[in-house]
């Protein structure tokens, strides 16, 4: 179920932002500057800082990335799989989680992972802006021990209404996955699973298991 969030004019009290941000913690929204009033140049002004602070843009209000290194290695291990299968014929491209997205309203979100079709970008030519208004075909999200499910939730619902056909949420405490196929439509996929391109990515399967087992060194065999 997508968290809706209510109308601006009902935002009274910073019990109400938070429950429009879906609960995040409170350390990861920015105060400065004043909830409400942060625009894209802000987003853009601290991804190029010289800390490079990733925040996404919610209602206005900058509310910090989570994510950890375990998730960050995690999602680096999924565009290496993603990558290897599209690049043989040139299916599309892959960003990272430092690729902001332009949603509706005016929101700006960095999925984890994101695939985008050739097909999705006209003339073959790479938008020439920072902030792509492509949507991904497949996103991911690695959660981190800050994320809430609202908060996932609610990101969830704007890329599916910008036309993201297919969302995996990963989930390292239990080593298991959910797959998105609209913001109703989920499978569960067990440590023993598969991620699955499906529609998206025809062919496509990714063994749940060997994304955790990435963060193992590989045994090396006895002679």
């Amino acid at each position: 179920m997508v968290v809706k969030s209510p109308p601006a004019g009902e935002i009274e009290t910073l019990a109400d932002l938070h429950e429009r941000l879906g609960f995040v913690p409170l350390h990861r929204i920015r105060m400065n500057p004043k909830p409400g009033t942060a625009t894209e140049k802000d987003v853009l002004r601290f991804l190029e800082s010289v800390d490079k602070r990733i925040y996404e843009l919610v209602d206005g209000t900058l509310v910090e990335k989570a994510m950890g290194m375990r998730e960050s290695l995690l999602a680096a291990f999924i565009i290496q799989q993603l990558r290897n299968h599209i690049q043989s014929t040139d299916l599309g491209l892959v960003s990272g989680a430092d690729g902001p997205y332009r949603m509706l309203h005016g929101n700006v979100r960095y999925p984890d992972v994101g695939y985008i079709p050739w097909e999705s970008i006209e003339g073959d030519e790479l938008p020439d802006e920072k902030i792509w208004s492509i949507t991904p075909a497949l996103a991911v999200e690695v959660m981190s021990e800050s994320n809430t499910e609202a908060e996932i939730q609610r990101k969830m619902g704007e890329l599916f209404a910008r036309g993201c056909q297919l969302i995996w949420v990963i989930d390292p405490p239990t080593r298991t996955a959910r797959a998105f196929t609209s913001p109703k439509k989920v499978k569960v996929v067990e440590p023993s699973g598969d991620l699955d391109g499906g529609k998206v990515l025809p062919g496509f399967r990714l063994p749940l298991a060997s994304v955790f087992a990435s963060l193992q060194r590989r045994k090396r065999k006895t002679r």
